[in-house]
C-alpha cells in the first residue's frame, strides 16, 4: 500500500480471482451456485461477509486505500487545500496518487468453447453468483483507515468515511473508472508472437 503513496497512477488488474472473493454468496444459494461452477473460495480466498467475522483481506484493504486517496485527490483539486493541521513533514508523507486505470480480465474460455482461447466480460463473472455487501468488512476497513491516518495525514473525518465505506461502494469506487476491457483487445496475433505470460495474460495459457 505504500507504493500507492509514492505513485501518481493506479492500474489495478481486476479479475475474478481479485473481486469474487468480495462478493458473498447468500447461504440460501450456494448449492445452486456451486452446481453452476461457480467456486465458494475464488483463488483460495474466504468470501466476504461484510461483517465483524470477516478475514483481513490484503487486496481489498489496497483497493480500499486507492479509493479513499483518489476522492481526497478530487476533494483538494476541487477545494484546492492541504488537510488542517499537516505540518510540512506530513504533507511531503501525503499522496501523490491522482488517477486510476483499472485493467479489467474476464475468465478464459475452456477448450472446446466457441470463443475458446479467449475471454469472457469481466462485469458478467466479477461477483461469482456473489453479491458485495452493502455493510463494510470491518477488519479490513480497520486496517486501512489506519494506514491513512498514520501515512497519508487522513483527518478523523475522512477515517470515519473509510471506515464506513461498504464493500460493494469500494468495488464500484474502481469499476466505475474508464479502464481497459482486456477481453475487446482483438486476439489475432499469432501465438508465435506472444511469451507464456501474455498467453496467460489473454487467455492463451495452458
Amino acid at each position: 500500500a505504500t507504493g500507492l503513496l509514492n505513485s501518481l497512477c493506479f492500474f489495478p488488474l481486476l479479475s475474478y480471482g481479485a473481486t469474487a472473493p468480495l462478493a458473498e454468496i447468500p447461504e440460501e444459494n450456494l448449492t445452486a451456485a456451486l452446481a453452476a461452477g461457480w467456486e465458494e473460495r475464488p483463488a483460495g480466498r474466504v468470501r466476504l461477509r461484510g461483517m465483524d467475522a470477516d478475514a483481513e483481506d490484503n487486496l481489498f484493504k489496497e483497493f480500499m486505500i486507492a479509493v479513499a486517496l483518489l476522492e481526497r485527490r478530487q476533494e483538494m483539486d476541487r477545494n484546492l487545500h492541504i488537510p488542517a493541521g499537516a505540518d510540512e513533514a506530513e504533507k511531503e508523507d501525503s499522496s501523490d496518487l491522482e488517477v486510476a486505470f483499472p485493467i479489467l480480465v474476464g475468465r478464459p474460455h475452456p477448450e472446446g468453447h466457441p470463443r475458446y482461447p479467449g475471454m469472457s466480460d469481466f462485469f458478467a463473472v466479477q461477483a461469482g453468483a456473489g453479491r458485495y455487501p452493502e455493510t463494510p468488512s470491518p477488519p479490513s476497513a480497520k486496517s486501512a483507515s489506519e494506514f491513512l491516518r498514520r501515512r497519508a495525514v487522513f483527518g478523523e473525518q475522512d477515517v470515519e468515511a473509510t471506515l464506513q465505506r461498504s464493500v460493494a461502494a469500494t468495488v464500484k469506487g474502481l469499476t466505475s473508472l474508464q479502464g481497459c476491457k482486456l477481453w475487446e483487445v482483438p486476439s489475432s496475433l499469432m501465438e508465435a508472437d506472444l511469451s507464456k505470460s501474455q498467453k496467460e495474460l489473454v487467455g492463451r495459457g495452458y
